[in-house]
């Protein structure tokens, strides 16, 4: 006898419901142990986050202090928190502990909506729902998105930016790339890389987009001002200060060429990228077969990605932004190089 649903079981936001909670769940419980444990006594950067959450801009990083959407959000939460905490906790902190745990909550479901948006940016490429599935599953394994979401940091909200602009480019999405131009200057600095990719690519006229970038910088240099103005500096010291990074060029390539740099380039993916490889393996055509889906959207990623990785210190962690890239590839791979076979039958994929 064949089952019959409700109509509302098969609905759309069911679906999308449901990988969000997937994985939130996933991240949640692996994320907890670092939010819990993680020593926050060298955490530079946390320390300026939380700064800012508390609404103290003064002595903090030129480098971060603008990056102020997800400190607020945690501030927001961590005032009802704070109201139960020190009842649930009484040994810890009540000054730290309850903003603490609403950065944890924050950045996991963050991480989790761009999970959604990587498993949806998969299948616009043709990938199966499982294959795209195992990608997603690839990046929430990741040590870099174990700290992301476990300590006090704002790279969530720009892996959601950077997985919101490449599905919207390529579902022809023009709201989630107005959503990216307004939001991701707030996320992290290195989206002036990004922007060129969405005005290229992007489905939005050029007319319009030049509008909505105008707007956007509008919006942002006026956010920076104000911050300058509270702080008591100079607002072309924190122009200034983008071109510092340049100095960090030559250690980063030194970095990524040493046996240290390559095994940490494996921590972006983990053992997943010895899968992802595979499809550099093989014939000509077989090559051709796998890595035919690279189009110049995915392209423009890996090299905006490349630059801010020369420009930080800290390549593998920017990376890892390239994670909607990394699980198509992931995804690709195993619906369509011939290793991978058994694979297929296992889960009923045709080969593409």
């Amino acid at each position: 006898m064949k089952d019959t649903y409700p109509t509302s079981y098969h609905s759309p936001f069911t679906t999308h419901f449901l990988l969000f909670f997937i994985a939130f769940s996933i991240i949640l419980g692996s994320g907890y142990n670092t939010y819990l444990h993680y020593d926050y006594g060298y955490a530079i950067d946390s320390k300026t986050y939380m700064a800012i959450a508390k609404g103290d801009f003064k002595d903090q990083s030129v480098t971060r202090r603008y990056r102020v959407i997800v400190p607020f959000m945690a501030a927001a939460v961590a005032w009802p928190i704070s109201k139960v905490y020190a009842k649930i906790w009484p040994q810890r902190s009540a000054d730290e502990w309850p903003l603490r745990l609403s950065f944890f909550l924050i950045n996991c479901i963050l991480t989790a909506i761009a999970a959604v948006f990587i498993f949806y940016f998969c299948r616009q490429y043709g990938a199966s729902a499982i294959s795209s599935f195992i990608g997603m599953v690839a990046v929430l394994a990741s040590s870099w998105t174990n700290y992301t979401i476990g300590v006090p940091m704002t790279d969530s909200l720009y892996l959601l930016i950077l997985a919101i602009t490449m599905y919207g480019i390529k579902a022809k999405d023009p709201r989630a790339l107005i959503i990216a131009i307004f939001i991701g200057p707030f996320a992290k600095e290195s989206f002036v890389f990004i922007a060129p990719i969405i005005f290229f690519w992007g489905c939005i006229p050029k007319w319009k987009q030049l509008i909505y970038f105008i707007l956007s910088g509008t919006i942002v240099f006026g956010a920076r001002f104000l911050i300058d103005q509270q702080t008591g500096s100079a607002y072309s010291s924190s122009m200034m200060n983008a071109f510092d990074h340049t100095d960090n060029f030559g250690y980063s390539l030194m970095r990524v060429f040493s046996i240290h740099g390559i095994g940490e380039m494996f921590t972006v993916m983990g053992t997943f990228t010895f899968m992802i490889l595979a499809g550099f393996f093989g014939s000509k055509r077989e090559r051709k077969n796998v890595l035919g889906f690279i189009d110049w959207p995915c392209i423009g990623l890996i090299i905006a990605l490349i630059i801010h990785a020369i420009l930080s210190v800290e390549v593998a962690r920017m990376l890892f932004f390239g994670a909607p890239v990394w699980a198509l590839f992931l995804a690709m791979v195993l619906d369509k190089h011939k290793w991978f076979g058994g694979y297929r039958r296992l889960f009923g994929v045709n080969k593409i």
